[in-house]
């Protein structure tokens, strides 16, 4: 079976028109979350049933709004209303203080530094480079013999990340790429001259920050698809 990551958004935190960039998939009854940015909620409540679902996880790879935005309201949320305590794993936790900030007590959710062993999956992070004054991570997941990479924000492709790619031992990495220059972004040609032609398909471009799609495709990578 393959692990399949579905978006329900895809843009740059300053490219609204594509929603902030979180991904999500089950494994079982089980819903994962690969961050929770500003206009996750309300889309996740409205397209996910949340109340029927086992149990809840939240991969968070930084704290920027655009990926923690609505991580307090679902945590009110699923507390209160569903009755559930969701998972929250950052191997910073700086997560704590922020939700207590935001009224969130520790008693609503649960706080991991790195996913538990008594999920099927695995989820290793590894620290990559997007702010100067934030700690960022992306992350390995793999299930059932499939390994995919989500990088979160950074502003290139990590060398380990390259390293099993070009060796094969990742099927899949989905990546921000920005169509511009940036020092917090991966710009398109930092991407384009790392990976040979024959690997771009495997390289799954988010967190677009222009209306980029066409443009990526046609240099060989593949990009998401906001799942309806």
């Amino acid at each position: 079976m393959q692990l399949t990551l579905n978006f329900l958004g895809r843009g740059a935190a300053f490219y609204p028109a594509e929603g902030n960039t979180n991904a999500y998939f089950t494994i079982g009854d089980d819903l994962f979350f690969m961050d929770f940015g500003e206009s996750a909620f309300a889309k996740a409540v409205k397209r996910l049933a949340l109340e029927s679902r086992g149990r809840i996880v939240v991969l968070l790879t930084h704290l920027h709004a655009d990926h923690v935005g609505s991580l307090a309201s679902l945590l009110s949320y699923s507390y209160c209303v569903l009755k559930k305590r969701v998972l929250v794993v950052h191997p910073m936790d700086t997560v704590v203080e922020l939700l207590r900030l935001q009224g969130i007590a520790p008693s609503f959710y649960e706080y991991a530094a790195a996913l538990p062993e008594v999920f099927p999956l695995q989820a290793e992070a590894l620290e990559v480079r997007h702010a100067e004054d934030m700690r960022c991570f992306g992350y390995f997941l793999t299930w059932q013999g499939e390994r995919i990479f989500y990088s979160g924000d950074t502003n290139r492709l990590h060398e380990r990340v390259r390293e099993e790619l070009l060796a094969g031992k990742l099927q899949r990495v989905y990546h921000d790429i920005a169509s511009s220059e940036s020092a917090s972004h991966c710009y398109v040609q930092r991407m384009a001259d790392a990976v040979p032609q024959a690997f771009r398909a495997r390289i799954h471009a988010m967190h677009l920050d222009s209306d980029c799609a066409d443009a990526l495709r046609a240099l060989g990578f593949t990009v998401v698809e906001v799942a309806v």
